[in-house]
């Protein structure tokens, strides 16, 4: 083809293009919930990899062509349709799966979702490489695509992923499932019996025969499932080895997560909360901080009526969110054995709608658990789940379980709303010090020597995290087996860091509702579009304080200080 022709076809296309609206995908068109449909209406089906194989090839024969921009497109709309079914499908399957471990269908339908991930990523690779080095990769990027597509994909052989890496991506995934598996309904060998743990604890009222079961289940599967980390933290390795990157922590940092801070600014941002907020948090332990809370029952129907009042106190989009949320139940605030014991959102990709899914314990803090996801919801359904990096996501989560607090007048007694205000802050302080010391110890479970990756190694790293951070005594060596329980070190490594950095975000809006009624509340739903994908440039939009900001972390003790009842003038 001359370079005239391509010229003139290009314009062609690009005028035909404006003409039949082609662009990125029109939320409207895609297929969502029903207006009477729940969360229980919707149907598991297996996906089929071969039918997005079959679309990306279809799409790779259109782009090597003449092709009309309708047929262009058509192709296009349907390699992500593929995706978008089982993204859809794989979300479903976890969500099901998390409701009963032991539902074998679901968990081998999760398990074959996850294996097959990384195909599928492939798939979408080698569509984004074949329009980047199409002769209509220019008009693509402006209408279909987004700023920078060209810049990423090249449009040669070297933009393409090493054909290893995603065999590493399934091997990864193979050995999550093994954990998930493992984790699901563990049993233990006590007194010449086979117990299952679940069981076993459901039913012990005597306390002595319930530290007798969890010590032995530390003792046997410490080394069981220090195993199967230690051959991720090998994969994760060969992962970052292979795409150039320093470290996998790095990997993680600029892929995964997409953070525009680096882990050398979370590393001085950790020995701020060492230097400030460890004494603090061993000055608030010595008080015996819980001894103050006397919590009831709280079913999950009073759980969600509280819910609804204070997203109605909030209004706007808050309410907005939650009415839908509720209009078809896409939540799980249940408690039933054998679910799983952890609590996220996801997201729906056919059906544009996020979903909850909570583990309770049964009384007033499921509330702050239940804001925390809420907030991810919010931001999820107004943001049509945006991509962009998990900080900001993050900010929106912890935002909303400080700004719960706020209004809940007529929903709860004060005193009850005053004692959740109390174990707010003392689980602020549990937080930034317990997630510090699980990313620090990750960051060093991550630098050690191939031939010092062990078990033994492992957990003595986990205590003397801990132990600097003030979770323990160093001749504590049992704490050392509990890093066994931090699913993110399996299943989002890395992942973390982000808590505490972005608490301190989410504390600025606390402070605001605390100073004066509403402005808190009205620098959330500011920032909540999303103009800015990266969470520093929105904070600093929002004309908050960047968290790496100097004497951030003095104010973060100055704000909790009196909270808590600790400080010069306790």
């Amino acid at each position: 083809m001359t370079g005239k022709l391509r010229s003139l076809l290009a314009a062609l296309l690009l005028a035909a293009l404006l003409l039949t609206g082609c662009g990125p995908e029109n939320r409207e068109e895609t297929p969502a919930l029903g207006e009477d449909e729940t969360f229980e209406d919707i149907e598991y089906r297996r996906p089929d990899v071969a039918e997005m194989e079959q679309a990306v090839a279809a799409l790779q024969e259109c782009l090597g062509r003449l092709c009309l921009p309708g047929t262009l497109e058509e192709r296009l709309q349907d390699c992500y349709s593929c995706y978008y079914r089982f993204d859809t499908m794989l979300a479903l399957a976890d969500i099901r799966n998390c409701q009963d471990l032991t539902d074998q269908f679901y968990s081998e339908e999760y398990a074959w979702c996850l294996e097959n991930m990384p195909r599928m990523q492939q798939l979408v690779e080698e569509m984004y490489l074949s329009c980047a080095s199409s002769i209509y990769a220019p008009i693509l990027e402006r209408l279909y695509f987004w700023d920078g597509f060209l810049e990423m994909y090249g449009g040669d052989e070297s933009a393409q992923q090493p054909e290893e890496l995603y065999e590493l991506y399934r091997q990864e995934n193979q050995l999550i499932n093994q954990y998930r598996s493992i984790i699901a309904d563990p049993y233990v060998e006590l007194d010449g019996q086979q117990l299952s743990l679940e069981e076993s604890l459901a039913s012990t009222t005597d306390v002595g025969e319930y530290y007798r079961l969890i010590d032995a289940y530390y003792a046997q599967y410490n080394s069981r499932l220090g195993d199967i980390y230690i051959q991720l933290v090998q994969l994760r390795r060969q992962q970052a080895q292979l795409l150039g990157y320093d470290s996998y922590e790095q990997m993680q940092y600029e892929l995964s997560f997409e953070r525009d801070y680096s882990p050398e600014q979370a590393q001085e941002y950790l020995e701020d909360i060492k230097e400030y907020l460890s004494p603090a948090y061993r000055q608030l332990v010595a008080l015996q901080p819980y001894e103050a809370i006397y919590w009831e029952y709280m079913a999950p129907e009073t759980l969600m009526d509280i819910m609804a009042g204070a997203a109605g106190n909030m209004g706007e989009n808050i309410l907005e969110s939650f009415e839908f949320m509720d209009k078809h139940r896409l939540y799980d605030v249940q408690q039933r054995p054998y679910k799983a014991a952890i609590s996220f959102q996801t997201y729906l990709s056919e059906y544009e709608a996020p979903f909850v899914f909570l583990s309770p314990y049964g009384d007033q803090g499921d509330l702050l658990s239940f804001a925390h996801e809420f907030g991810h919801f919010t931001d999820a359904y107004i943001n049509y789940n945006a991509y962009e990096t998990t900080d900001l996501a993050e900010c929106f989560s912890q935002s909303m379980e400080y700004l719960l607090l706020f209004y809940l007048d007529g929903l709860m007694e004060q005193e009850d709303i005053e004692e959740l205000r109390y174990y707010k802050a003392v689980n602020t302080m549990e937080m930034y010090v317990g997630q510090a010391a699980i990313s620090e110890f990750e960051s060093s479970v991550f630098r050690l020597p191939e031939e010092e990756l062990t078990t033994e190694n492992i957990n003595r790293l986990y205590l003397e995290s801990c132990a600097d951070y003030g979770l323990c005594d160093e001749s504590a060596e049992e704490v050392g087996l509990g890093w066994i329980d931090v699913s993110h070190l399996f299943e989002s490594p890395f992942y973390v860091i982000s808590y505490p950095i972005t608490n301190d975000v989410a504390m600025q809006i606390y402070a605001l509702e605390q100073e004066s009624p509403g402005q808190g509340l009205e620098k959330f739903n500011a920032m909540l579009p999303r103009v800015y994908e990266g969470m520093l440039p929105s904070v600093e939009e929002a004309g908050l304080s960047s968290p790496f900001e100097e004497g951030r972390m003095e104010e973060v003790l100055f704000c909790l200080e009196p909270a808590l009842g600790i400080g010069k003038k306790s």
